[in-house]
């Protein structure tokens, strides 16, 4: 893949001679990864001009002053780590680039390590957000979004990549993003439950549910990434096995943690876990706005002895998993907020910030299946998307799923394991046991 980048811009926030603010990051934020997340969005032609998407997205960004904010680690500006709005600096970058081949030429829309080309650099930014515009020979477009995940989730990225799509079509935000963090409102006083020092955050008590802090690292290139696709009618075969009604994203995630330790070749008596992300804003009572925008996602961990979960079958799999996830509820969520109530201006460190890029006997499992990322619309005269995928990740373990663009709909799943282990899962991931 021939890419060459023609112009680079830096798009300001609104008014770089306003005072700067500083804006606690939450303490869902400090359990966040410190990386930027790298998302691709393939649209066929005709689709709208560069002209036009950097123009609706200077305006778009006016909305969503964190992405174009700079991020303190709290030494100068406040004793939590904050994010720096206004004043000198910031913004956001904007490659342009130009791709010598045609679109269709590399659908379906595959993981590849070519896809480092496609997308700004993610190690050490200068920016919390960034995005490169991929312009095909054929006139189809791969929009890269990188963006820190301390400032966003995958929800608030959601909202904030359909406000674009309406302000390049010149309509006004629908649902405009929410920053008020008093909605994370702590109880008076605030109290907490869970040993959330130990779980989210260092130190971890020993042997507790399966998580290790022994940092295991493998050869980057050693690492395969393939997508695995599951259209509705497979779905349906999988949910008529179980013994009672899972969502599609139980099912799913069961299956594929049974695969993928299988493929793992692990022994009997090792207890596997599967770590799931598990969004806040409807658990909380009263519910968060969808528009939220920030991080309110904590893990579900639920873990099983190795025998129990192959012998068990897919409905014990699925019941594990769901069982974990409820775990996760309102009144947990508020412990976590409480919690940083009183220790937020401590030193918290996550319990992952030590790992390496092996997780196993660990699986992580991302949804965005609630997100609205497929609905994106630029305008152009008709230009669809026709692929969605994260970029190359260097890590074994991580599965992502993502609502499917073929014609039967579905589901696609990105699985990121050592490349022995995604060869045996290619050959089982299809298979009914």
């Amino acid at each position: 893949m021939e890419v060459q980048v023609q112009r680079t811009t830096i798009i300001s926030h609104s008014d770089p001679t306003a005072v700067s603010s500083e804006v606690p990051l939450s303490v869902f934020d400090r359990f966040t990864s410190n990386i930027h997340i790298v998302m691709l969005f393939a649209f066929v032609p005709p689709i709208a001009s560069n002209e036009s998407l950097i123009d609706g997205l200077k305006r778009t960004l006016v909305h969503f002053p964190a992405l174009t904010a700079q991020l303190s680690d709290g030494r100068e500006h406040s004793r939590r780590p904050c994010l720096v709005i206004g004043g000198e600096g910031g913004g956001a970058l904007l490659l342009e680039a130009a791709v010598a081949s045609n679109l269709l030429d590399h659908l379906p829309f595959e993981p590849s390590r070519h896809f480092k080309l496609l997308h700004p650099l993610t190690e050490e930014p200068e920016h919390l957000f960034q995005v490169q515009l991929n312009r095909f020979k054929c006139g189809g477009l791969v929009i890269a979004m990188t963006f820190h995940h301390q400032v966003a989730d995958g929800q608030s990225m959601s909202t904030f990549f359909v406000a674009w799509g309406r302000a390049v079509r010149g309509l006004a935000i629908e649902k405009p993003p929410v920053f008020d963090r008093s909605l994370l409102k702590p109880r008076s006083p605030p109290k907490y439950e869970f040993p959330h020092r130990g779980f989210e955050f260092l130190p971890l008590c020993p042997n507790q549910d399966g998580l290790s802090l022994s940092e295991r690292n493998i050869n980057p290139s050693d690492i395969a990434n393939i997508v695995l696709r599951y259209p509705l009618e497979y779905i349906a075969k999988l949910k008529a096995e179980l013994n009672r009604k899972y969502t599609t994203f139980e099912t799913l995630s069961a299956y594929l943690w049974r695969k993928i330790t299988i493929a793992r070749g692990l022994a009997e008596q090792e207890y596997a876990t599967i770590r799931i992300s598990v969004n806040g804003r409807r658990r909380l009572q009263p519910p968060l706005p969808d528009e939220f925008f920030g991080n309110v996602v904590l893990v579900a961990l639920p873990g099983a002895k190795v025998k129990l979960l192959i012998e068990g079958g897919l409905s014990e799999a699925a019941q594990i998993v769901h069982e974990g996830i409820q775990k996760i509820d309102d009144h947990y969520f508020q412990s976590f907020i409480d919690f940083g109530a009183i220790h937020g201006d401590e030193e918290l460190q996550p319990v992952y910030a030590l790992e390496g890029n092996v997780l196993s006997p660990a699986v992580e499992a991302d949804s965005w299946l609630g997100f609205e990322f497929h609905k994106v619309d630029f305008g152009g005269g008709g230009g669809r998307l026709c692929g969605f995928i994260p970029a190359w990740v260097p890590a074994d373990g991580l599965v992502v799923f993502i609502p499917g663009l073929g014609e039967g709909g579905g589901v696609d799943v990105f699985v990121s394991l050592i490349g022995e282990h995604a060869k045996v899962l290619s050959q089982i991931s299809h298979t009914m046991d």
